[in-house]
């Protein structure tokens, strides 16, 4: 009985064991239906973000057809594949572009991977561009980058490679280029791009000692147009004078505008030419009428020129060196040339100790006048005089303005010995004022055109003659013609102001300058003073001098005192005197003279109050 007992207690329990299983299996059939429900579900939304991407891929692919394609070259870098986009960038099918440029790639793969032997950290080359012509015929800029494929034996068995258009690029880097390396008011080299070029020259040159030359120009007297007549006819004048020079040069020269009227040239096959010819072409062309904003306009250059490998191995000592024999031609009267010479470098250094001494010179009352005495000549009395500046200097002695005022100009010092003048020349008169009674002194200073254009001359006059409680008309100043030449408003209110001090206003070295006949009724001048040039052609043998007739028949017409300068001979004197000219000075009646001995000279004139 226990047994039957056993064995139902076993087949029931298998019968449920049967049933668990069953339920499992439903269970586990019902579980592996959903998963492949879900599994199907994740593919399908797979495929679709495939195909999606696939379609934004040629979408992007279509879009940068105009500035992609590809191509495979084999081993030897002959082109095996080019991609259809490149009709798009170039217009050529890729039959056409396998055809016209596979000797162009080939090219670049060698100079490329072979010769420069230049590969990224992933392996794959440095991208390279090169110029390309499309179908069209207009030239396009490509950007090249090819990846190699090696074999077991590391060997190239194929290059793949992309190429883009750079073109806009390029022209946006070269309009950036000509914005670095070129002058922006001529076109021309500018100093940069005249490092540049000057560099390679040199380095071309380091075995073969070629010869070539720097000039090293400087136009005469360039900044009293820009000053009298504005920096619109002066930049008007560059432009026209270098496109001049530029049709002058050979292609393979070098041409640069280093600054506001310097030019360097570098004559390179020197050899081949007359250099001596070359130079005076150059500066014939400078020396022609330039007619400009109505203007007729006269300029000549001054050159200094210095010969490679002789003169410098160097661009600064090329430089320099021309610089030097430019400063040279300019002290030997302008308007010349001049070949660099070692012993040139004396004389640059006395230039530069020079004007390292000016500075201080002001400061320690190393500069005084000498008077030069105005003769009335009707009555051979002494009226006036005319300040002329001299320097004492400690190592060199006595030095003449003619020394150091161009020194002065060109670095701005001008405007502080010009304060300097007109304070010394208001100091002068209260001193003759206190020493002589019952007479009144005149003066006359010198007053630069850098002094008269850059610098309030109203207020500093103005304060000077209260300071030494002088009456400002015992004071004149000169002004030269290059100043007169501004013909406008702002021109005539700075010397009507002037004027309204009471100041008197002189008319220096008329006739040498500008032509300013037409502006002489319109501008508030008391006195024309006839240069010494003029003075020194009047015929010893009594025969008109018509240039001084008529400058002071056009004096006298204007109300103006006439003044002759430079007076060395007694038939100067009497010539003079039969045309009623007014005043004259110079040697015939004394050099310039110290203080003590002008007033000895002023002491004896029976003009008084």
């Amino acid at each position: 009985m226990q047994e039957i007992a056993l064995l139902d207690l076993v087949n029931k329990t298998y019968d449920k064991m049967g049933e668990t299983q069953e339920i499992l299996e439903k269970v586990i059939a019902e579980m592996t239906k959903g998963k492949k429900k879900e599994d199907q579900l994740l593919k399908e939304s797979y495929l679709k973000k495939i195909a999606k991407a696939e379609e934004k891929y040629h979408s992007l692919l279509m879009k940068l057809q105009p500035y992609y394609f590809f191509y495979t070259k084999n081993g030897d870098g002959m082109l095996t594949y080019v991609s259809e986009s490149v009709m798009s960038m170039l217009g050529f099918t890729a039959e056409e572009f396998i055809s016209y440029y596979a000797d162009e790639f080939m090219y670049g793969l060698r100079s490329d991977l072979e010769t420069k032997h230049i590969t990224s950290e992933y392996g794959y080359n440095i991208p390279y561009e090169m110029a390309i012509t499309d179908k069209k015929g207009e030239t396009r800029y490509i950007e090249i980058t090819e990846f190699p494929i090696f074999d077991e034996h590391n060997k190239i068995v194929e290059i793949e490679g992309i190429v883009r258009d750079v073109t806009e690029q390029y022209n946006v880097q070269h309009k950036m280029s000509n914005m670095l390396y070129y002058d922006t008011l001529t076109g021309i080299s500018n100093r940069l791009h005249l490092e540049v070029q000057m560099e390679k020259l040199l380095l071309d040159n380091y075995r073969t000692r070629e010869p070539f030359a720097l000039l090293f120009l400087d136009l005469d007297h360039f900044k009293h147009i820009n000053d009298t007549l504005g920096h619109d006819v002066g930049d008007t004048l560059l432009q026209k004078i270098a496109t001049s020079i530029k049709d002058s040069l050979s292609s393979h020269d070098i041409f640069a505008r280093i600054g506001g009227d310097e030019f360097v040239i570098v004559l390179k096959k020197i050899e081949e030419i007359d250099l001596t010819v070359k130079l005076h072409d150059i500066m014939d062309r400078i020396r022609q009428p330039w007619h400009v904003k109505g203007y007729e306009l006269n300029v000549s250059v001054s050159i200094g020129v210095a010969l490679y490998p002789e003169d410098g191995t160097t661009m600064v000592d090329l430089m320099k060196n021309a610089d030097i024999a430019m400063y040279k031609s300019k002290a030997i009267g302008r308007d010349n040339f001049t070949f660099y010479e070692e012993h040139f470098n004396t004389h640059i250094h006395a230039e530069m100790h020079l004007l390292q001494d000016m500075s201080d010179a002001i400061d320690k009352g190393q500069f005084f006048f000498q008077y030069q005495p105005k003769v009335d000549i009707s009555k051979n009395e002494v009226i006036s005089a005319e300040a002329l500046i001299r320097w004492e200097h400690p190592e060199m002695g006595l030095i003449y303005p003619n020394r150091f005022i161009d020194l002065a100009e060109n670095t701005g010092l001008i405007l502080k010995l010009g304060r300097w003048v007109i304070d010394e020349a208001c100091r002068t008169i209260a001193w003759f004022n206190r020493t002589v009674n019952n007479k009144k002194f005149h003066l006359s200073i010198n007053i630069s055109i850098r002094q008269f254009q850059h610098e309030d001359i109203y207020t500093v006059l103005k304060n000077s003659i209260e300071k030494y409680d002088i009456d400002a008309d015992q004071l004149s100043i000169e002004i030269t013609e290059s100043i007169m030449m501004e013909n406008n408003e702002e021109m005539a209110a700075k010397l009507n102001r002037i004027k309204s001090l009471n100041i008197g206003i002189s008319l220096d070295d008329f006739g040498t300058g500008y032509s300013t006949l037409s502006y002489l009724d319109k501008l508030s001048i008391d006195e024309l003073k006839i240069d010494k040039a003029f003075i020194q052609a009047i015929p010893e043998n009594g025969e008109k001098s018509i240039l001084v007739d008529t400058i002071i028949t056009m004096g006298k017409t204007l109300d103006m005192t006439v003044v002759a300068e430079g007076v060395e001979h007694e038939y100067q004197r009497d010539y003079l005197a039969q045309r009623s000219c007014d005043i004259y000075q110079g040697y015939f009646f004394s050099k310039p003279v110290n203080k003590q001995e002008c007033l000895q000279y002023f002491q004896t004139s029976h003009t008084t109050i």
